[in-house]
């Protein structure tokens, strides 16, 4: 059996709000991060990520992020994708984060494919001067 193979699908930008300050919980610490926009580019997926969204992110004490996001994206052609997107992200040295996500899309149309993709994310954190405001994300379907 061939190795599996990475191909891009898309880039995403999601920008976000100011943190829910949840406190500690039994796996760490729980704060609930807004999505408030964004954009997604790429050659099987472009649009604009929906304000309406959020990441159910767990600090551990290890120092490790847990990400757990569901938002919307709303592609060129008007189909609502909803995204799942799970996955950790480390602080050590440069920030880096793998996830994996999952896209529900309509059962017919173009992105149907999407509901059974095997996909592979990444994320980067992205900052203006100290302050995070959002995340840079690249989805690969595992072919």
């Amino acid at each position: 059996m061939p190795d599996p193979t990475l191909t891009l699908i898309a880039r995403l930008t999601v920008l976000i709000g100011e943190p829910v300050d949840a406190g500690p919980v039994p796996g760490g610490h729980r704060r609930i991060i807004p999505i408030t926009g964004g954009t997604a580019e790429g050659p099987r997926i472009e649009g604009e990520v929906l304000p309406l969204g959020a990441d159910w992110n767990l600090m551990r004490p290890d120092g490790v992020a847990e990400v757990s996001a569901r938002y919307l994206v709303r592609t060129h052609d008007g189909v609502v994708l909803t995204i799942y997107n799970e996955g950790s992200l480390k602080f050590d040295g440069v920030p880096r984060g793998i996830t994996t996500p999952r896209i529900e899309a309509p059962a017919d149309g173009p992105y149907a494919w999407l509901n059974d993709a095997v996909l592979v994310g990444t994320l980067t954190p992205v900052v203006d001067g100290q302050r995070p405001i959002g995340v840079s994300l690249e989805f690969h379907h595992a072919d």
